[in-house]
C-alpha cells in the first residue's frame, strides 16, 4: 500500500529535470533536450550537444584535415553567478573530437563494497568534519557513497562550479589551427522541465 502511494505521488508531482536553451548566437538559437543530439554548425567546427543528467554536454568536432587547438587559458565559462572560470587546453585532432561537461564533475573517491564483523563506532565531528573510528564497525554511514573532496590551492580549484536551477552561464571559446586564432561565443540557458 505504501509503494502505491509514493508511486502516485511521484507520477503527480513529476521528476523536474533541466534541459537548455542556446540564445546567443542568434542564428544558432534553439532548445537542446535530453532526447537526440542538437548537432551545430559553427565553421570550422561542428558542436553536438544534448542534456544528460542536468549537465549539458557539449562534443566539439573538428571537421577539416588540421589540427585545431583549444586555447583553455584563453578561454572561459562565467557561471550563472557571474564567477569566471578556466578552461583546460585540449587538443583537437583532424576528423576527431574533444568532450566538455557543463558543470564539470567534481573528482570524488569512489570506495568499493566492505565487510566487517565486530562491535565498534564511529565518533564524528561535523566541524571538521574528521572522523575517529573505534574498534571495528558492522556498517559506517560513510562509506558505500562517493566521497566528494574539495581541490584546495592552484589552478584547478577554479576549474569545478556549479549551475543549479535555471540560469546562464556565458562559453568563451578561443581556438588555435595553424597560425589562426578564432572565437566562439556562447550564452546558454538551463530550463527547468517537468
Amino acid at each position: 500500500m505504501k509503494l502505491a502511494v509514493i508511486g502516485v505521488l511521484v507520477f503527480l508531482c513529476g521528476c523536474a529535470h533541466y534541459e537548455f536553451d542556446i540564445t546567443r548566437p542568434q542564428d544558432l538559437a534553439r532548445h537542446v533536450d535530453s532526447k537526440q543530439d542538437t548537432v551545430l554548425q559553427h565553421p570550422p567546427l561542428e558542436y553536438s550537444m544534448r542534456a544528460v543528467e542536468n549537465r549539458l554536454v557539449v562534443l566539439i568536432r573538428n571537421t577539416t584535415d588540421d589540427n585545431t587547438q583549444l586555447l583553455g587559458d584563453r578561454s572561459s565559462v562565467v557561471d550563472a553567478e557571474g564567477q569566471s572560470h578556466p578552461l583546460p587546453n585540449m587538443a583537437i585532432a583532424p576528423q576527431s573530437y574533444i568532450k566538455l561537461i557543463l558543470p564539470p564533475y567534481r573528482p570524488h573517491i569512489d570506495h568499493g563494497p566492505t565487510f566487517g564483523i565486530g562491535i565498534g563506532g564511529v565518533i564524528a565531528s561535523s566541524h571538521d568534519h574528521r572522523r575517529h573510528v573505534v574498534g571495528f564497525a558492522a556498517s559506517d554511514p560513510y562509506w558505500g557513497e562517493p566521497q566528494y573532496f574539495t581541490v584546495y590551492g592552484g589552478s584547478d580549484e577554479a576549474l569545478y562550479w556549479d549551475w543549479n536551477d535555471e540560469g546562464e552561464i556565458r562559453l568563451t571559446l578561443v581556438f588555435a589551427r595553424g597560425e589562426q586564432q578564432f572565437t566562439h561565443e556562447w550564452v546558454i540557458r538551463r530550463v527547468k522541465m517537468k
